[in-house]
């Protein structure tokens, strides 16, 4: 499981300070976040984990809300849910890229063009 996560919706995802998904690719099982949060941080670094709130017709902020454990609530989910469906997305994300590259090597190899105009997107069955 992931250990560290910062959810800017409609921007990206970074996890664990390293690894950095786009919002497009953030692939179909992410759990939902209301449309009130500006931005999800629970790390290791100075400073309080914390849900950054915005008034959503305005963008506005609007407070924040301290989070303290895995179990607290971000909407209807929790930070551990967020933390595990990062992890499995890095990874249907790290498996796609695999499978292109390995289509690459293949339309190489064999004179075919199988891949040809397609990205990793194309080998993601997970993908939004």
């Amino acid at each position: 499981m992931a250990t560290q996560i910062i959810i800017l919706p409609g921007e990206s995802i970074t996890v664990d300070q390293e690894y950095r998904i786009d919002w497009a690719d953030k692939g179909n099982s992410m759990p939902s976040l209301p449309n009130t949060i500006h931005c999800v941080l629970w790390n290791d670094l100075p400073g309080q984990n914390e849900i950054q709130s915005k008034d959503p017709a305005t963008g506005n902020m609007t407070g924040n809300t301290n989070l303290n454990a895995t179990s607290d609530a971000v909407g209807s989910t929790t930070v551990a849910a967020l933390l595990t469906w990062a992890e499995t997305r890095r990874g249907q994300i790290s498996t796609a890229m695999t499978a292109y590259h390995t289509a690459v090597k293949d339309d190489e190899a064999n004179g075919t063009t199988n891949a040809e105009g397609k990205t990793w997107i194309d080998y993601d069955p997970n993908y939004s």
